[in-house]
């Protein structure tokens, strides 16, 4: 099963095209661990709205908070990273103090390539190599990163390559090739790219895939296709909800509801689960491994109990 495959990883990382759901696929991701009895941290990176206030919890402000039993959500800001990586390496506090005040340092840090990507890659590997102090056992079972958006996402794991080819000596380019090394290897890391049924979702999909073999040399573990319209009608209901459609038949359903209003409703289902199949059958040509499909979520908003049928659909994929 898939998600057997996956949680043998401790680091999953989500990227897809902005506005496909890697959050909410990352906290059914989250809770499906969860449900597995493993205690799970999901990362988000420089996120507006946190996925903690998917499941009801507090803002994390940084650091690594309990959102349900089990399940733990940290907000990474990269300036906080890179702030706290200054106080790590200069042990004398005045003398960090000094460094962190200065206008020099906010200006190397804001105008140094890829230095933001690297300190959060950084960041991402110290909690994915944290030890409980008793028992000596990982502080967490799985981290989940939900990552930059594709265009951004694959400069984002690039960055530990270009820093460890530039950076030869010395600790950023010794911690770069640790970094590199980790999200390389398929024991202990996966990548999971997010699409929804839409043109450019899914051709930044196909696109983004292949660049991660041909530049990173990385093989995605999965590819999550989010908001599918399921057919909820077969080939003979449709047939007539057509034909009555074309046939301008009026009167009304049980309740009230008029039959042109539902009508239309209902070819506007079978419309989205027709262009649903159409790019499930193009991502199944176009890429290897497995293609989960998780379904359109009728809601105002996102709660608990929607994040668990996702990830109800995650175990059974």
């Amino acid at each position: 099963m898939l998600l057997d495959d996956l949680l043998a990883r401790r680091l999953i990382v989500l990227s897809g095209k902005g506005g496909v759901g890697k959050s909410v696929v990352g906290a059914a991701l989250a809770l499906a661990a969860r449900a597995r009895g493993k205690r799970v941290l999901l990362v988000e990176v420089d996120a507006p709205l946190e996925a903690s206030r998917l499941f009801g919890g507090p803002p994390s402000r940084g650091r690594a908070t309990e959102a349900r039993p089990g399940l733990f959500t940290v907000n990474l800001d990269a300036a906080a990273v890179m702030d706290e990586y200054v106080r790590h390496m200069v042990k004398v506090d005045l003398l960090a103090r000094r460094i962190l005040a200065s206008p020099v340092y906010h200006r190397f840090f804001a105008a140094a390539p890829g230095l933001r990507e690297l300190m959060v890659l950084g960041k991402i590997m110290v909690l994915e190599e944290s030890r409980a102090r008793l028992p000596r056992r990982p502080a967490w079972d799985l981290i989940v990163v939900d990552a930059p958006a594709t265009g951004h996402g694959l400069a984002f794991l690039k960055v530990p390559l270009a820093a460890s080819r530039a950076i030869p000596v010395g600790p950023v380019g010794h911690n770069a090739r640790r970094i590199l090394k980790l999200v390389r290897d398929p024991a202990r890391t996966a990548v999971v790219v997010v699409a929804v049924p839409e043109e450019m979702a899914v051709v930044e999909a196909v696109q983004f895939h292949g660049l991660l073999a041909d530049e990173l040399g990385i093989a995605p573990a999965a590819v999550v296709l989010n908001g599918c319209h399921e057919r909820r009608f077969s080939d003979e209901e449709e047939a007539e909800i057509l034909r009555l459609i074309g046939s301008g038949r009026e009167g009304e359903l049980g309740g009230g509801v008029p039959l042109p209003a539902a009508l239309r409703a209902a070819r506007r289902q079978i419309r989205r689960s027709r262009l649903t199949r159409f790019y499930q059958r193009r991502l199944r040509r176009r890429l290897p491994g497995p293609l989960v499909s998780l379904p359109f979520l009728v809601r105002d908003g996102i709660g608990v109990g929607d994040l668990e049928t996702l990830a109800e659909r995650l175990e059974a994929a």
